[in-house]
């Protein structure tokens, strides 16, 4: 089978979160492995979370997916660099790329990353088609390579971090303080069990850390509930934490699932995203209410033992798919059954 030569991969985001950071290790990964050259078209505030050795094209993606001079510039960076394959992430990506496909005649590839973009009409213009999930796709009637997020196994046996209360079972919440987030519902949660050998640790921060700092107040959990804001040591929680709680209301395919698996961290959470394809469907909540988070979070508590006995097969699976490795070779598969046959 061939394999591709000069690789481009294309994003059109807005901020840097799963995707952006699905795209800068399996940039990285390719230009670390592969012969050729390994390139990234994205906006100019990412240049600085390129990988090494990755070429880095700047362009204004915020304009308008149809906006003449978008169109004319990235037809003209695909040509001037000689690409004979294009990963396009996400639905802007894809539209532009489905839109364009007369004026750059290479193999182009797509990977969806949520449930509704790319639709299939955009979709079904592509030889290769990556899913992070089973669910993104669940509404599609095309085929696709199902090729879950992997990332990179963290360091391991870090100290505890400091912030730790002594003696005191850690239960870790790794966050942005936004409302789909449902760290609201958690608190409430927390508060109806208020565990006296427990402290949540909610590591992150945004726009809604003030409110929920009130709400815990009121329900009276300042003695159980520690807000850490950022951190660039979430390893470190992830290996002192007897579980991780994701309380969400929408997710992708979230990364810090991911590695928290990989740090051998359990993780009990709503459905939402993969996880239910990942984890036990004993700790995944019937739905995203303070009742049903609850009773997920007093089954966590009740028996550790037997919530990492339930896990260990999954932290096993973990370390065979969930890497950059793993990712990064099915996805060379999808590219090379894409390719024109020699």
């Amino acid at each position: 089978m061939s394999t591709p030569k000069n690789i481009c991969h294309l994003f059109m985001s807005s901020e840097f979160g799963g995707l952006e950071k699905h795209v800068m290790e399996l940039a990285g990964w390719q230009a670390a492995h592969l012969e050729g050259e390994v390139a990234i078209i994205a906006h100019p505030r990412y240049q600085s979370q390129c990988p090494q050795d990755v070429v880095f094209v700047p362009l204004d993606t915020d304009m308008s997916r149809r906006n003449p001079l978008l169109l004319f510039a990235l037809v003209r960076s695909c040509r001037r660099n000689g690409f004979d394959l294009i990963h396009g992430h996400g639905g802007k990506a894809a539209g532009v790329l489905a839109s364009l496909r007369g004026f750059i005649p290479v193999t182009k590839v797509i990977t969806r990353h949520n449930i509704a973009h790319p639709k299939d009409t955009v979709a079904s213009h592509f030889p290769g088609r990556i899913a992070v999930s089973r669910k993104a796709v669940s509404n599609s009637a095309l085929d696709w390579s199902v090729i879950p997020n992997g990332t990179h196994a963290p360091a391991k046996k870090q100290s505890p971090p400091q912030q730790c209360v002594p003696d005191r079972r850690v239960v870790l919440a790794v966050a942005r303080l936004v409302p789909a987030k449902g760290i609201d519902l958690l608190l409430q949660a927390w508060a109806e069990l208020c565990p006296a050998d427990a402290c949540l640790y909610l590591v992150g921060d945004g726009p809604e850390r003030g409110k929920l700092e009130t709400l815990a107040s009121e329900l009276s959990l300042a003695d159980s509930v520690r807000f850490v804001g950022y951190s660039d040591d979430v390893a470190a929680w992830m290996q002192a934490a007897e579980f991780m709680v994701v309380s969400s209301h929408k997710e992708g395919a979230p990364y810090t699932v991911v590695e928290a698996l990989l740090s051998g961290c359990p993780v009990v959470s709503t459905d939402v995203g993969s996880n239910r394809e990942i984890l036990p469907a004993e700790f995944i909540a019937e739905d995203v209410s303070v009742p049903a988070i609850a009773k997920m979070l007093r089954a966590a508590l009740q028996d550790n033992a037997a919530l990492r006995d339930a896990f260990a097969p999954v932290f096993a699976y973990a370390a065979e798919h969930l890497t950059v490795d793993a990712m990064a070779q099915a996805t060379l598969a999808v590219y090379r059954r894409a390719l024109p046959a020699d």
